[in-house]
């Protein structure tokens, strides 16, 4: 995939946001999951922005 390992494991365990062009690096490398990745991340990031979390 060209990601280190750290970073994969990162972002499936939700540490690190993960931007939609990785996501789809995933989705060819794993199968299906790009877009509930995605998904995932534009709720977190929304749920952040209206507990004024945003940028930290």
């Amino acid at each position: 995939m060209g990601r280190p390992v750290k970073t994969v494991n990162e972002i499936v365990r939700g540490r690190k946001s993960i931007a939609a062009e990785a996501a789809l690096q995933l989705e060819r490398e794993l199968g299906g999951v790009g877009a509930v990745l995605v998904n995932t991340q534009a709720r977190h990031d929304t749920a952040r922005c209206a507990r004024g979390e945003a940028g930290h």
